[in-house]
């Protein structure tokens, strides 16, 4: 499992998003509190931001757990930024380490992020996720990830014009579909966790999902944190304000450019 976090709102430092919380993504990295899959989160992270110089995000990646990074903060009081996405790793097993399996992953002006996991990914459903994709979505892919082959499905719609939500709700249809298929013959059809967020630099769209027994890994909102618009996403509430309203499982939450919230069945 993973820790995810975006921000949609006027301008802040990136430090108040990563290191300031309480509890901060810093430390949920060794110590978090919503987290049933694994203890820590010590496999990489990363953060994209975005400025009015590039439509496509700045990114910060590394494969330390981020209690190891000194870069981070010494840099993050200097850079502020309206939208960001970031993100903690705990690998799923059997699945690489390293740079390129380390979120968030980012196309143009898309990032992207996911908390769960693909059973059965070595064993039939990559394969097929990537059989269902067009060249342009499988080109895309650069690592071994689960979490990347979500995001190229979810590319694949987005490069068909599909708006943000639409693209995550294909990207479900496409992994029921892959879940059958594997599925079909055997005493338990693999389950998949898809807690996501994706956006494009403008809007937020987080999707709260399971497909299985297993439960869908937790996803909170925040409006306003800080009294001045905008709206906070996270894995789990990263301030002690009593405003955070969890997400219920099966749900799409959108964050507009102007920071309104809207919640919906995906």
């Amino acid at each position: 499992m993973c820790r995810l976090l975006a921000y949609v709102g006027p301008p802040v430092p990136l430090a108040r998003l990563l290191l300031l919380g309480e509890p901060s993504l810093l430390e949920q990295s060794y110590r978090p509190r919503q987290m049933t899959e694994a203890l820590l989160n010590a496999d990489g992270f990363g953060v994209a931001w975005y400025t009015a110089v590039d439509p496509a995000p700045a990114r910060y990646r590394s494969a330390l757990p981020m209690w190891n990074d000194e870069n981070v903060p010494s840099i993050a009081p200097h850079i502020a930024s309206g939208r960001v996405l970031a993100a903690l790793r705990s690998a799923t097993p059997g699945v690489g380490f390293g740079l390129m399996n380390t979120p968030p992953f980012v196309n143009g002006r898309y990032a992207f992020a996911h908390n769960g996991l693909l059973e059965g990914f070595a064993d039939g459903v990559g394969r097929r996720l990537r059989e269902g994709l067009g060249e342009r979505a499988y080109r895309a892919i650069l690592g071994s990830s689960d979490s990347e082959h979500l995001f190229a499905c979810v590319l694949d719609a987005l490069f068909d014009g599909q708006p943000l939500d639409a693209a995550l709700r294909r990207m479900v249809a496409r992994v029921h579909a892959v879940r059958a298929e594997v599925g079909a013959g055997l005493a338990r059809p693999p389950d998949a966790l898809l807690t996501c967020m994706l956006t494009d630099g403008h809007a937020v769209v987080a999707l709260r999902h399971a497909i299985g027994a297993r439960p869908a890994p937790t996803l909170s909102v925040l409006r306003a944190p800080w009294g001045e618009g905008g709206a906070l996403l996270a894995s789990e509430p990263t301030t002690s304000d009593p405003r955070w309203e969890p997400v219920a499982p099966g749900t799409i939450v959108s964050i507009a450019a102007d920071g309104a919230v809207a919640m919906a069945p995906c």
